[in-house]
């Protein structure tokens, strides 16, 4: 770090040597207590950075030893900006107004961040909406934040939290968090009973009895695992007694179900198509709050766009400003008839189809089997998607109210 204050204050230069005295150059440099950084050689010559000082000075030391070269590839450092400035008095204007700019990002929060594990994107949402609602926003300056109070508040908004924990590293706010760990349910159901109608390829009982097995149709609502066992009760005689006993039912049954979507894809679709004609509005934004718009002097002349939005971020010195250029480009478009060959059609309703049979299978089972049927017909092509689903289709049966499952 030092070394980096020393070359911005005192003025720098990248030299390159050539000559077969290069090294000696560079040594006799060093000994008279000059700092050398960063040597590199390039075939026949040698490259690396000394302070203005140590330059003039490695000068006048190859004019001593001769066939040396030595010439300054690049400077930099605030000696030679006061130089430009000097010449260019606007320039301190700039200077003053970046070094204010970056003072102002480094002092404030412009990212929260929640590093708890395993948690769910609302779930994350939620813990920043609460540190925003404590105190904590985007912004907010680092000196003026109370972190106590923040966890304070944050704690008693979210009751579901045991222990929530915050710090800031640099422009980043950080969360973290321990969730309350709930207690199993003290009464599991009588019985489990089919969401949906399948063939059973697995029974898992973990407590209560099997009423299905291995192979079998079940149908929806049918019972699956019962929490009545029965059992011969100990003692002589020739017929052995049996009795009841009542428990909860708890396990998983897995089976194949089926899931069936038909549409028809016409020969000719109508789509809105891009025309050529292009209008772009600009807007200036900071803070992610406020927003200036550029006036555009031309007006919009067509209703009907497609819309773009292209954000541009400004950087400075490494860092991502509070600042950023909207461009939303509007791009003219029309309603086009267009005519599908009957084998653009079949793709194109076939990916239709997909994506409403994806839609209607929950979540959670293993797909088994696809097929696709297509139908011709003179205007266009029927298309029928069945997909096989493997699943656990055992639950609790509904209660009053209770949204069925599928």
């Amino acid at each position: 770090m030092s070394g980096v204050l020393v070359r911005v204050f005192g003025g720098w230069r990248m030299v390159r040597i050539r000559g077969r005295k290069a090294e000696r150059l560079l040594s006799l440099l060093a000994e008279r207590g000059f700092r050398i950084w960063r040597v590199v050689r390039r075939r026949d010559e040698l490259h690396c950075l000394v302070t203005e000082e140590g330059y003039e000075v490695l000068a006048s030391l190859a004019e001593e030893l001769g066939s040396v070269d030595v010439a300054s590839l690049r400077q930099g450092g605030l000696p030679f900006r006061w130089q430009q400035v000097r010449r260019r008095p606007f320039l301190l204007a700039g200077l003053v107004s970046a070094w204010a700019l970056v003072l102002y990002v480094t002092s404030h929060i412009w990212a929260i961040e929640v590093i708890v594990p395993n948690l769910s994107p609302p779930a994350r949402q939620q813990l920043v909406r609460a540190a925003e609602v404590a105190g904590l926003r985007i912004g907010s300056p680092r000196s003026h934040l109370d972190i106590a109070n923040i966890r304070r508040t944050m704690l008693a908004e979210l009751p579901e939290y045991s222990w929530i924990g915050l710090h800031t590293h640099g422009v980043v706010a950080v969360i973290d968090a321990i969730r309350l760990v709930n207690r199993p349910p003290d009464h599991l159901p009588p019985r489990l009973i089919a969401t949906v109608s399948g063939k059973v390829t697995r029974v898992y009982v973990y407590i209560g009895a099997a009423e299905v097995s291995r192979g079998e149709a079940v149908k929806k609502g049918q019972t699956l695992i019962s929490g009545v066992v029965s059992g011969e009760l100990p003692g002589g005689g020739d017929k052995p007694r049996e009795e009841s006993v009542v428990t909860p039912a708890e396990g998983q049954v897995m089976a194949d179900v089926t899931y069936t979507e038909k549409l028809f894809q016409p020969f000719k679709e109508e789509r809105q198509m891009e025309i050529g004609n292009v209008y772009v509005r600009r807007f200036l934004e900071w803070n992610r709050s406020q927003v200036m718009e550029i006036p555009n002097p031309l007006p919009m002349s067509f209703t009907h766009y497609r819309a773009t939005k292209i954000v541009t971020p400004v950087r400075f010195a490494g860092i991502t400003l509070p600042v950023r250029f909207i461009e939303m480009v509007y791009n003219e478009t029309a309603i086009r008839t267009v005519s599908l060959s009957p084998k653009a059609a079949v793709q194109l309703g076939r990916e239709r189809v997909l994506k409403a049979l994806a839609r209607r299978v929950p979540p959670g089972g293993q797909r088994v089997s696809q097929s696709i049927i297509a139908s011709p017909q003179r205007r266009g092509v029927w298309l029928t998607a069945t997909w096989v689903i493997n699943r656990n289709i055992a639950a609790p049966p509904s209660r009053p109210g209770a949204k069925p499952q599928s």
